[in-house]
């Protein structure tokens, strides 16, 4: 009886929360147009060996649709054993608006990309900082929509960046694979929600802005330079804490910043156990709130055992887990709506199959093991 009721209040909890954050997503406004190109932009960039994307990324942000004397790239090379720094140093060359810097030994006190990025901030002079990733596409438009949103009156900008793949899969890894586009996108709804209430929960260093004041008033990465990650979501939940800077998401297709997808099975299972480390970091209502949703997983899954050992009522079970995939397919779907992902969808049943035990393990796996960044290359 007790465990019943364990359940169900950590159901009618789950559900409140998934509510919020789905209001959330419609306090977001849709994008203006405009033509002003007030603002003076700096894109950093960190690398580390992606001689196989950097040129291309170089490219992107060579052909966007914004003055070319209103903003400059700055690519820092973060200790490169390949060919990065040199293709790098050929774009430098070639544009006036690319500067390269190298990074020779890492900074005990900002650990992994905090130090290539606070060199680059350091060194680049637009009063708008934006930051994507080596591996990443984005569109002609993306300065451009981005600006917009500053224009807007916003302090930092949190973007959507969908996985995009080159290589040839076998039924089996398409399937996978759309399974982690499904979570990703779910992600992105639920740092969409959030932001829409102007609190900073999440975001990727794939697709993220904000002003240089911000960065210089909250004296940069301190307080997280000693942590292997975090230059992107604790960052954002940084600026929220200081409760002095306007957040926005933006939701325009023209501002969505495409990430090539290369990492074999290794790699994915280091990255994730990365993404579920960061949360001892957590401020304390991002932690109350993702520890409850931890423990409505771990108790829904005892009662499927339970179940199937007929100790608990198959009715009621059902009954529950029925009201869960009814929140989360209102949230999946409208981050959907939101991403221009409808197909994304059509995985949504398996997912929520196993999402469960991956966030479970996941979980557990992040807090008990540590992470270094790109440690192998």
């Amino acid at each position: 009886m007790i465990f019943s009721y364990i359940l169900y209040s950590l159901l009618g909890l789950y559900f409140i929360f998934l509510i919020f954050i789905l209001i959330g997503t419609f306090r977001l406004k849709q994008p203006e147009k405009s033509s002003t190109y007030n603002n003076n932009i700096s894109v950093i960039i960190a690398a580390r060996n992606e001689e196989e994307d950097i040129a291309s990324l170089m490219e992107s942000l060579i052909n966007q649709n914004y003055p070319e004397d209103k903003y400059e790239i700055i690519a820092i090379s973060d200790r490169s054993t390949d060919r990065t720094d040199l293709i790098l140093k050929e774009y430098s060359k070639k544009y006036k608006n690319i500067h390269y810097f190298r990074i020779e030994q890492e900074n005990k006190n900002l650990i992994g990309k905090k130090n290539a990025l606070t060199k680059g901030i350091e060194n680049s002079k637009g009063n708008l900082l934006l930051f994507t990733d080596a591996d990443c596409l984005p569109g002609k438009n993306w300065i451009k929509s981005i600006n917009q949103k500053f224009n807007e009156g916003f302090d930092a900008v949190v973007g959507y960046s969908p996985l995009i793949s080159d290589k040839k899969r076998s039924l089996w890894e398409e399937l996978i694979f759309t399974l982690r586009k499904l979570e990703r996108l779910s992600i992105f709804a639920v740092s969409a929600g959030t932001i829409g209430w102007n609190w900073g929960v999440t975001a990727t260093g794939r697709n993220f802005a904000y002003k240089r004041k911000v960065f210089d008033n909250l004296n940069g990465f301190s307080g997280i330079g000693h942590i292997p990650s975090g230059d992107d979501d604790l960052f954002l939940q940084k600026i929220s804490k200081s409760k002095l800077y306007k957040i926005s998401f933006a939701i325009g297709p023209d501002s969505f910043v495409p990430s090539m997808d290369r990492k074999n099975a290794k790699e994915q299972y280091n990255q994730e156990k990365l993404r579920a480390s960061k949360w001892r970091f957590y401020p304390a209502k991002i932690k109350i709130f993702s520890a409850l949703i931890f423990l409505f997983y771990l108790i829904l899954f005892v009662a499927f055992i339970l179940t199937i050992f007929l100790i608990l009522s198959w009715v009621k079970f059902l009954f529950i887990f029925i009201l869960k995939v009814f929140i989360d397919f209102l949230i999946v779907l409208r981050g959907a709506v939101l991403f221009k992902e409808k197909r994304l969808l059509l995985a949504f049943p398996l997912a929520e199959v196993f999402y469960i035990p991956y966030f479970l393990i996941f979980g557990l796996l992040g807090i008990m093991t540590k992470y270094k960044w790109k440690v192998n290359n």
